[in-house]
């Protein structure tokens, strides 16, 4: 019994002494969007839900700006972690969101009126309603975050609001 209770001790010091496996923090933000879909009510009140994934710990903590942009023309709504809504236009959302502008984008706009808001964040999903002023037809879809003063969108997907 002796010699069971000095090996394992042995066995402990040797596991102490080991390197530990090093863990990644939050570096750079990965955005992926998967899929979306749009839905209507019968009010004409549009909602959004998004699939996909995104470094949601960092996200859920505020370690950096992030959210989700519903862009339809040069009109936007952004939606923060936070559940804050914006509502605004910049033309250089003509040609789509490249990871450039974010800086920009996140500095424009206004609070959006009701409906908008934020209804769902998870690790895969995000749902939002939409402020007034988007229309039937396509619409694109971003992840966005904003770290170490540089932005950072995810690939852009269309979805057709009803």
């Amino acid at each position: 019994m002796r010699y069971i209770r000095a090996g394992l001790l042995a066995l402990g010091c040797i596991a102490a002494a080991l390197p530990r496996p090093a863990r990644a923090g939050g570096s750079s933000p990965l955005l992926s969007l998967a899929g979306a879909d749009a839905f209507a009510t019968a009010a004409g009140v549009r909602s959004v839900d998004v699939r996909g994934s995104f470094n949601f710990e960092d996200v859920v903590e505020g370690v950096f700006p992030a959210g989700l942009v519903v862009v339809q023309g040069t009109h936007f709504a952004r939606f923060d972690q936070a559940g804050a809504v914006v509502d605004g236009s910049a033309a250089f959302l003509a040609n789509g969101l490249d990871a450039s502008e974010v800086p920009a984008l996140v500095a424009q706009g206004a609070p959006a009126a009701a409906p908008g808001a934020l209804t769902q964040l998870r690790a895969d999903r995000v749902t939002v309603v939409l402020p007034p002023g988007f229309t039937s037809g396509p619409a694109s879809v971003v992840l966005y975050a904003v770290y170490g003063g540089g932005g950072f969108a995810s690939n852009a997907l269309t979805v057709t609001l009803p």
